[in-house]
């Protein structure tokens, strides 16, 4: 017996007597493990079916809230039409109207002192900025001091501008609230709970919760996971801290995320009380073998034991190397092979700190933006250049932060990207814009994984100010497009327009579109008799009237000289030709005085739409130049109409 070989045969000899306590183990295990999977399937089903009703809900108070937009005559008593609005006040705990500086306009049920002012709220200024419906994030309200969100519908004029919101509010307390899932219970304990992407709970069975940050993603990895847009199941904690098995669910329209939650207590209560009748009969198996076993290893293993102490004291630097008195020819083996891989470690260690100090020199002194992060996405360097570019410490915050101040429109193609970066190691690589207190940049990102051989080890990325370089190329587009003179499209800036016109109205048939063009009657005296400076300053003006007299989609264009030409998506040919009217009627009621002089000009117009049988633009110019010389030839001052074949006109 003087090889460790010989020993441990001898404990494997009595090895069997353990093999009932395996076999216990292993039904435990197995058993466990389905009913997990069992419970975490049931719990997928039962978040998408709440994400699924709290979308409907979102939808119907959208949908509620843009029919009563149109409406709404906010001349006239608003309190009046708000308290007529039954069906909304079914929907909403209360309905709101705020103008365009936030103040209250109507309420109904009306504020008991007016009404806060919101001007300052973020969902205030999201709604001002992007002219879109909004669901809010949970706030408390200023005279009631209740915990609610609003649904918010945007106001604006025929002219696109911001007249203010109409928004409905719903408290977080009320029972019968769509926001508040207290009620709904999954078995005796399990729960669901409603939180914002930013990470704000909405709705938890202990309303104490309500309002709160949801605790740190080391804390609960797998709701830190779903406020950035995943969906699944596992387990980890609640937050109360217990154990638990969970889904996870989005609820796109408002950017919320449903959670739903099982203590594991109660997924585990069947397999345990199994489990309980199975332990009571290996605890008897075990009681008669352990004494015995117990003795023979401690026998056995009492000289690794002393080579773990000597180990101990090696780690600790207390010693340099193990020196072993035994005669196992097996662990002076290991001992052997401990100080060689001792002294490698020690020299590795060395060198290793050379090369992080010297990286950590040149990530310092780089003034491009650069951090480090791990596997699972968390940032754990940051160098000084990013931090600038930030304005925020990145490496203390939350990356959510940052994902926080990317633009709206910017956040799905990083998040989508991101997460390909993290699941599958895809390069990283996206321009987009970024909010800096009070400042707007574009930064351009890469981000690559670092590998050491075929193991991950990180990642990596670099991060750019492009803000000069993005507004210079957007500057040196628009001048290309532009004609310099009346801020109008220029030749090349109407035919791209054009172009994108036509290719909208082959996808999608059920389109029209209109022309005007139109020559300027008797400018050529202007020029002659006050010079061309008069001659810019009334094509200026011209330029300003057209553009007041179209839609912001329209393009207006001024082709050369006194040419101009008016693209009209979605515009018929009978509207077109009451907007040339309207144009003609402009210019001839337009007096230009220079210099003592007075002017007037005409306009010779042309109106067409683009036929079923063009394949792009050219036709339909061809159509609108023809009817303005056709006009300019009859006398002048007039709207001469050539019109396309439409579907009506084919059938």
């Amino acid at each position: 017996m003087s090889t460790l070989r010989s020993r441990l045969l001898l404990g494997v000899s009595l090895g069997w007597l353990v093999l009932v306590a395996a076999l216990l183990a292993y039904s435990h295990l197995s058993g466990g493990a389905l009913a997990q999977r069992e419970n975490l399937t049931h719990l997928e089903y039962e978040a998408q079916l709440i994400a699924k009703q709290l979308d409907r809900s979102i939808h119907v108070r959208q949908q509620a809230l843009a029919r009563l937009r149109p409406s709404l005559v906010l001349d006239e008593d608003l309190f009046t039409q708000l308290q007529r609005q039954e069906g909304l006040l079914a929907l909403f705990d209360r309905l709101m109207v705020f103008d365009a500086q936030g103040e209250p306009v109507a309420a109904w049920p009306p504020f008991e002192h007016g009404g806060p002012n919101i001007a300052a709220r973020d969902y205030f200024h999201h709604v001002r900025g992007f002219r879109r419906p909004h669901v809010s994030e949970p706030y408390v309200g200023g005279e009631t001091g209740i915990p609610q969100v609003m649904v918010i519908e945007p106001l604006l004029d025929d002219e696109g501008r911001f007249l203010g919101i109409l928004g409905g509010n719903a408290s977080l307390h009320d029972g019968t609230s769509f926001v508040n899932l207290r009620s709904q219970r999954i078995g005796e304990d399990g729960h669901v709970v409603l939180t914002t992407a930013q990470g704000q709970i909405i709705s938890h069975p202990d309303p104490a919760y309500l309002m709160q940050a949801v605790p740190a993603a080391d804390r609960l990895p797998l709701l830190d996971r779903a406020l950035y847009g995943w969906e699944g199941s596992g387990m980890g904690e609640q937050l109360d801290g217990q154990p638990a098995l969970m889904a996870f669910r989005q609820v796109w329209s408002a950017d919320w995320v449903v959670g739903v939650f099982l203590p594991l207590s109660q997924a585990e209560a069947p397999v345990n009380r199994y489990a309980t009748e199975l332990r009571w009969v290996g605890l008897a198996t075990v009681a008669l073998m352990l004494p015995l076993l117990w003795w023979l290893l401690g026998l056995g293993l009492a000289p690794l034991h002393r080579l773990e102490r000597q180990i101990e004291r090696v780690g600790r630097g207390d010693a340099r190397r193990l020196r072993l008195h035994t005669s196992m020819r097996e662990l002076h083996q290991v001992a052997d092979a401990f100080n060689r891989l001792e002294d490698q470690r020690r020299d590795a260690l060395a060198s290793r700190e050379a090369r992080e100090a010297f990286l950590q020199a040149v990530l310092a002194s780089s003034p491009v933006g650069m951090f480090l992060a791990d596997m699972k996405g968390r940032i754990n360097y940051v160098n000084p250049a990013l931090e600038a570019i930030s304005g925020f410490n990145v490496a203390a915050s939350r990356t959510s932060e940052w994902v926080r101040r990317i633009h709206p429109e910017d956040r799905p193609a990083f998040i989508e990207q991101w997460r390909a970066t993290l699941e599958r190691g895809d390069d990283h690589h996206l321009q987009y814009r970024f909010q800096r207190d009070d400042e707007q940049l574009w930064l351009e990102a890469q981000v690559s994984r670092v590998e050491l051989g075929d193991t991950a080890l990180g990642f990596v990325g670099m991060i750019q100010d492009i803000t000069e370089r993005h507004e210079r190329e957007t500057r040196q587009l628009w001048e290309a497009e532009h004609d310099p003179l009346t801020g109008c499209l220029n030749r090349r800036g109407f035919e791209n327009r054009l172009e994108e016109a036509c290719a909208l109205h082959r996808r999608e048939s059920d389109k029209v579109l209109s022309l005007i063009m139109m020559d300027l009657d008797h400018f050529k005296p202007v020029n002659d008799t006050a010079g061309h400076a008069a001659g810019d300053e009334l094509l200026r003006l011209i330029g300003q009237l057209l553009e007041e007299s179209v839609r912001q989609q329209d393009a207006v264009a001024r082709l050369g000289g006194d040419e101009f030409a008016l693209l009209l998506p979605s515009c018929p040919l009978e509207r077109a030709t009451e907007i040339a009217e309207r144009i003609r009627r402009g210019i001839e009621t337009l007096e230009f005085q220079v210099d003592g002089h007075t002017f007037r000009v005409t306009a010779s117009i042309g109106v067409s739409n683009l036929s079923v049988d063009d394949r792009d633009g050219g036709p339909l110019v061809k159509r609108a130049d023809r009817a303005s010389y056709r006009a300019k030839h009859q006398g002048r001052n007039r709207v001469e109409v050539q019109a396309g074949l439409s579907k009506v006109s084919e059938s």
